[in-house]
């Protein structure tokens, strides 16, 4: 009997030593395992910090050089022919004015005629003291009661053309009698002389009291056969000459 109860209380303490011995075991691992979890994560965190300002370095540095190169490229006019192509060709335009006694008169001749139909392609130019009264002048007025709100000029180049610039030449103050420059000026290109997009340029043209001869030059590229000048007035607008040029080639 007594042998039986020496071994259950040999039994017994072998059991208490091995729960001490897990607990401890447990105890020390824990500490083990949250550190290694936090070494994890902070490695985590770095490496998606390093990622995210080397993405949003590498994406400044670009939008940087994409916007640089847009704004150079934007700045630059476009390279221009010498050879005017509007010369000696054909064009149309919109009413030109009768004036009467009193006025409008639709019996009456026109006031400021193209005198040969070609006197806006011609080259021919006013000089610079002319008087209004000159054949060079061809006279356009918002009184008209067949006026748009727009007078216009549509020359055909013949053919299609990769153009960059345009020359629009005009009367200003200095011709007394009413007369002003232009109010604004718009240009346009077609293919077909029918169908125009939107407006290549459009100012307002400068005014000179001591010049008789204003000129409004404007650059843009585009292809078409025909140019449109569009321009408005408050009353008379007297115009001498348009003039369009190619891309260099």
């Amino acid at each position: 009997m007594k042998k039986l109860s020496l071994m259950l209380a040999f039994v017994l303490v072998f059991a208490l030593v091995l729960v001490a011995c897990s607990d401890e075991t447990d105890t020390e691992s824990t500490p083990a395992t949250e550190s290694s979890v936090a070494a994890t994560e902070s490695t985590e965190a770095s490496t998606e910090a390093s990622t995210e300002a080397s993405t949003e370095e590498s994406t400044e540095a670009s939008t940087e050089a994409s916007t640089e190169t847009s704004v150079e490229e934007s700045s630059e006019a476009p390279a221009v022919g010498t050879v005017n192509l509007a010369a000696d060709k054909t064009y149309t335009h919109s009413v030109l004015f009768r004036q009467g006694a009193a006025g409008y008169d639709p019996e009456a001749p026109i006031s400021y005629p193209d005198e040969s139909g070609k006197s806006f392609t011609d080259g021919i130019l006013p000089e610079d003291n002319a008087a209004f009264t000159v054949e060079e002048w061809v006279g356009f007025n918002a009184q008209d009661p067949d006026y748009e709100g727009c007078h216009w000029i549509i020359v055909d180049l013949g053919e299609k053309k990769d153009l960059a610039k345009y020359v629009f030449k005009y009367g200003t103050s200095a011709l007394t009698a009413g007369i002003t420059s232009p109010a604004t000026i718009e240009i346009y290109v077609s293919d077909d002389g029918e169908t125009w997009g939107d407006a290549i340029a459009g100012d307002v043209p400068n005014d000179d009291p001591f010049s008789v001869n204003g000129v409004y030059e404007a650059y843009g590229t585009a292809s078409g056969r025909y140019v449109k000048f569009s321009f408005t007035s408050a009353g008379w607008a007297f115009i001498s000459e348009v003039e369009v040029y190619g891309v260099a080639e």
